[in-house]
């Protein structure tokens, strides 16, 4: 049993310590006694080499961005982890043996944990299912077949994304200056960037016009991978004009974009990501995004999810629950 989150508090007159105890995730694990559903806790350290991705790719500037603002001190980087629900699905370990944890979302906050290099941060993690008992391939069948893994990777940069086999995820979790088994995407960089444009005219919440709204499903859990759905969208109207409401706005953006240096984690200026994102406002606010299609076979809805036309000042988004087991 691991306790966190020390509270000190005054009972009768006597000064008592209250903590948060969960079951250590290195114990869960390794039980096979019964079937674990909760909240488990360790150190990064100890707990990253169970953790197994479920996609492919991340982008470096959101994670860049998520350092900068999250993980600039050990202390942030607890504070920013103990706020963060990280869903994980036990499924069988096809590295080692055994089981792992399979993170279903939170890549890019536990990439920017793992670069920061603070590695005594303890993690919660928050099991939906215990599936440790299938066979691996009946596994990831399971994982895909109910959207809780995302399959497209960008061939190039600027290609769009194409689906790949779940057996082409990463095996390992590691996102550092030692090794990056994730690849950079962009495109979903510049989809969690244009969540964050801040606007004077905004009256109630600063980011009031950003691009979309990042909601919940109707059973109030998150929507998965919302920034790679919008990411796609971007990527068509790079070389397609007639997406986006005038020549100026596209002519504007694919000018900062192709100015954008390609540089690695530790490197990146944020402004200049800040500024592309906000040049596809007009594009995700526009005619052409409430009628545009994205692939079934990539996501699990055919629509952009969180689209709202014109100048509409947006609250804040939802707070969602972590996903519910589906099998």
């Amino acid at each position: 049993m691991i306790c966190i989150q020390m509270h000190t508090v005054i009972l009768l007159g006597l000064l008592i310590k209250l903590c948060t105890c969960h079951r250590d995730c290195d114990e869960v694990i390794g039980d096979i006694s019964e079937p674990f559903i909760g909240v488990c806790s360790n150190k990064w350290k100890n707990v990253k080499p169970f953790i197994r991705p479920t996609q492919h790719d991340v982008g470096y500037a959101w994670v860049q961005r998520k350092l900068e603002n999250d993980f600039d001190s050990k202390k942030h980087a607890q504070d920013e982890i103990s706020s963060t629900t990280i869903p994980v699905v036990i499924g069988p370990n096809n590295v080692t043996g055994g089981y792992a944890y399979y993170v279903v979302d939170k890549h890019h906050t536990l990439s920017a944990l793992d670069y920061s290099g603070y590695d005594e941060t303890h993690v919660l993690l928050t099991v939906i299912c215990d599936s440790r008992d299938e066979h691996y391939s009946d596994f990831l069948d399971l994982l895909s077949h109910y959207n809780l893994d995302y399959l497209g990777t960008h061939p190039s940069r600027d290609q769009q994304s194409e689906k790949i086999f779940p057996t082409q995820l990463p095996l390992t979790f590691e996102l550092n200056s030692g090794k990056m088994v994730f690849r950079d995407d962009p495109w979903r960089a510049l989809a969690g960037y244009s969540r964050k444009i801040k606007s004077e005219n905004c009256s109630d919440y600063k980011y009031c016009m950003r691009c979309f709204v990042r909601g919940c499903t109707d059973e109030g859990t998150s929507v998965p991978f919302v920034e790679f759905e919008w990411g796609y969208f971007f990527v068509e109207a790079l070389s397609n004009q007639s997406l986006w409401p005038s020549k100026e706005d596209f002519d504007r953006f694919t000018t900062l974009y192709k100015s954008l240096p390609h540089n690695d984690i530790g490197d990146i200026d944020t402004d200049l990501w800040t500024d592309t994102a906000k040049a596809l406002v007009p594009l995700c606010r526009g005619n052409s995004a409430g009628e545009y299609h994205i692939p079934s076979s990539l996501f699990p809805r055919t629509t952009l999810p969180g689209y709202t036309r014109g100048n509409t000042q947006l609250p804040a988004d939802p707070e969602c629950q972590a996903p519910t087991c589906p099998f």
